[in-house]
């Protein structure tokens, strides 16, 4: 949004042309008119909120990672030992990626 203010700010107050703003900023002429003719700022709004992969398997996993917590860390599962408990008996759909914390 700040995108938007800066180039209604170069071209209404500054009296820039399209053309070098959009040099500047490195956008499409198109782009740049575009801003310039909206009143008011896009706002994205979501149709519904998916549910992660792993919300079924949320209580079991809150609860091993409860008894665990007073273990030490090192016999503690590590994330892909977390993964290979729940994928083999429970048939977990999906790749470690979607199972490991970014």
């Amino acid at each position: 949004m700040d995108i938007i203010a800066e180039i209604r700010r170069r071209h209404l107050i500054s009296h820039e042309s399209i053309s070098s703003i959009d040099r500047d900023l490195k956008l499409s002429r198109p782009t740049a008119r575009k801003y310039l003719k909206t009143t008011a700022s896009p706002s994205y709004q979501r149709a519904r909120q998916p549910q992660p992969k792993l919300s079924r398997f949320q209580s079991i996993l809150e609860q091993w990672l409860e008894t665990e917590q007073h273990l030490p860390k090192a016999q503690r599962r590590t994330a892909q030992r977390l993964f290979e408990g729940l994928h083999k008996p429970r048939a977990m759909p999906g790749p470690m990626t979607a199972f490991s914390v970014s």
